[in-house]
């Protein structure tokens, strides 16, 4: 009996030290298992809420210019794509025509103002004589009205020549404004219609400016003023140019669900109006978000995104939404708060409730 009793002691201290040696085995193999990663912890920041929207720029002063008459083109007097000056003649309409017209209202106004002379000396005699009692009333009250007749006349005559010589001077086709004078649209002998045959147009190079629209969407709720801080980023030299804004419309665009604005721009070489153009707006602030690097931040299969942070030694898939890119960070708005412990490597080796563990040193720029 003593040696059953002996023999189910050892059995049982033989037991227990077998296990014991077991767990420490498998502990020793979890801790083997745990993948190191690197950490930093989330702290909310305050940061600018931003759109880029494309646009294209547009001279400040840009105008259209077409023929004030019609007529067939004679010349084109000017080169395309230099600058020119204001009255700069840019094209002449033949002005055989105008000229007649013109010295023909000349001719009126001389026979106005010979009838004119005429009728004032009929009224001067008329009025002698009617002292004189020699002429009835009405003869001397017809003078008089055939007087004023002629002059209105000569007037009339006046205001026509004025008008043929105003006329004539449209055949000489100026330029509106200082700038510079674009593509010729037609050519020397072309029949041109007045105000509907558009010639070339002109832009004002160094006074520039941006249009763009913005949806409701893109507004985000909030409100575009004045002080609304707007940069153009041209695609050549990427580099960010200030501008101000000029014009907001106050009410929707019904074929397209998106409002207009403008943007002024400095004086600039790089670009030219005409171009299309990166238009970053920044509408308001972000407040209590995070930034975390994008190598962090997975994006699912369903499209919505996670990252993971530490927690009891073991990685936790912790689903976040997302905004903007800023340098190499993203811009989290929810799903984080103060204090996590996001995972900055070794993303793609983790599984939620896979164990970690934690390497003090900095992380390395390119993942294990």
């Amino acid at each position: 009996m003593k040696k059953v009793i002996k023999c189910s002691l050892i059995c049982s201290l033989f037991s227990v030290l077998l296990l014991t040696g077991c767990q420490e085995q498998e502990k020793k193999v979890a801790q083997s298992k745990a993948i190191p990663v690197h950490t930093a912890i989330a702290q909310s920041t305050v940061q600018p809420y931003w759109i880029d929207v494309f646009g294209q720029t547009e001279g400040n002063q840009a105008v259209l210019v077409y023929p004030q008459v019609t007529g067939p083109i004679l010349s084109r007097n000017y080169q395309e794509g230099h600058e020119v000056k204001k009255d700069d003649i840019l094209f002449t309409i033949d002005p055989a025509p105008f000229q007649a017209a013109y010295r023909s209202a000349q001719a009126s106004t001389l026979q106005a103002k010979a009838n004119l002379d005429k009728a004032t000396r009929e009224a001067k005699r008329y009025a002698s004589l009617h002292k004189a009692n020699a002429v009835s009333e009405k003869e001397y009250t017809d003078a008089l009205s055939e007087y004023e007749v002629c002059k209105a006349n000569l007037a009339a005559a006046k205001a026509k020549e004025e008008e043929a010589f105003i006329t004539l001077g449209y055949t000489k086709i100026r330029s509106p404004v200082n700038g510079i004078a674009g593509r010729a649209l037609v050519n020397p002998g072309t029949l041109v219609q007045a105000h509907a045959t558009q010639l070339t147009d002109v832009t004002q190079e160094t006074h520039l400016k941006v249009r763009f629209s913005l949806s409701d969407h893109d507004m985000h709720g909030y409100t575009v003023t004045d002080k609304s801080p707007v940069e153009v980023i041209f695609d050549k030299s990427n580099k960010p140019i200030e501008g101000k804004i000029n014009f907001t419309a106050v009410q929707v665009d019904p074929k397209t669900g998106t409002r207009s604005l403008s943007a002024d721009l400095p004086a600039q070489t790089e670009i030219l109006p005409g171009q299309y153009v990166t238009v970053r707006l920044t509408l308001g602030e972000q407040k209590n978000v995070f930034l975390v690097p994008q190598k962090s931040i997975r994006q699912l299969s369903d499209g919505t995104y996670s990252v993971y942070v530490l927690r009891d030694n073991k990685a936790r898939a912790v689903p976040v939404t997302v905004g903007k890119w800023i340098g190499t960070d993203w811009v989290v708005t929810g799903g984080l708060k103060n204090g996590d412990e996001i995972i900055l490597d070794n993303i793609q080796r983790l599984k939620d409730k896979a164990p970690v563990k934690k390497i003090e040193n900095k992380p390395q720029t390119k993942e294990a």
